[in-house]
């Protein structure tokens, strides 16, 4: 058939698990730059001006940093939810087989 769709489990599950490894390895990266930025103590200074550059970098530091938490989060969803598919089609794979095996035993 030329409209004929193959589906791959295997590579469905697999995907899913690249998808989740990726996810933690990049929360792991964003934690270690937080760190790093964190070892610099605060470069700005202690004046007013020093003071007002802190507060909007911490703010942005802190929204960008939830942001980030929140896709990683997304991500790793869909890579589970990408894994169950494939184990749901492996078993429905199987499922067929096996009625379709005792449908052609009604026949023999």
């Amino acid at each position: 058939m030329a409209n004929e769709i193959e589906i791959n489990p295997e590579a469905i599950i697999d995907a899913g698990d690249n998808l989740v490894a990726s996810a933690q390895r990049i929360r792991a990266a964003i934690t270690s730059f937080d760190a790093e930025l964190a070892a610099f103590g605060a470069p700005w200074g202690s004046d007013d001006l020093g003071s007002l550059i802190g507060m909007v970098y911490e703010t942005i530091r802190d929204l960008a940093l939830e942001s980030y938490d929140a896709n990683l989060v997304e991500i790793e969803d869909i890579g589970k939810l990408s894994r169950v598919m494939g184990l749901n089609y492996q078993q429905t794979e199987r499922a067929i087989v096996e009625h379709l095996g005792r449908f052609g035993e009604m026949f023999s």
